[in-house]
């Protein structure tokens, strides 16, 4: 009788097995690798959002109330971001908190959060009382070309050349 040469049914179907099995947690690391990659670019962008709106707010020459929330849309990277302040008292009467939440849509989860702190405006000084009596304005004048720190040489000492 003649030996034939090749795989049986069985071993073709046992390597299938594996071969499925394989290809299976495969396809399943790109699609965690690209979920990961989807989320990390929305939490990115959403940073960017806060980054913008708490700029916004701190450039802002009003001052911000002790308590109240403001809320509204951004727009970046051909999407609409959803953002939350929410402002609060500090312990210390002159400071006031700020923090911001990013969402991709209303109900969605928080993809940023930040928090930012920004000092009451000082009060005017009276009409009467507008000098500027702090050691630097007094060490070096407006009309000064020298650093303050930079040796000065006495008028009255100088030699012709």
């Amino acid at each position: 009788m003649k030996r034939s040469t090749g795989f049986t049914l069985l071993e073709v179907l046992v390597a299938l097995a594996v071969l499925a099995i394989a290809m299976g947690a495969i396809i399943n690391a790109a699609t965690q690798s690209v979920v990961s990659t989807a989320y990390l670019r929305d939490q990115t962008l959403a940073s960017w959002v806060a980054l913008n709106k708490i700029n916004a707010l701190l450039l802002d020459p009003k001052p911000w109330p002790e308590e109240g929330s403001l809320q509204g849309n951004a727009d970046l990277a051909n999407r609409t971001w959803h953002w939350k302040v929410h402002f609060m008292k500090t312990d210390d009467p002159g400071l006031r908190q700020a923090e911001i939440t990013v969402h991709s849509t209303d109900t969605a989860p928080i993809l940023s959060e930040l928090t930012a702190f920004k000092a009451k405006p000082p009060e005017k000084l009276p009409a009467g009382n507008q000098t500027d009596d702090s050691p630097n304005a007094r060490e070096q004048s407006p009309e000064s070309p020298l650093p303050r720190n930079a040796p000065r040489k006495n008028p009255s000492r100088m030699t012709p050349r």
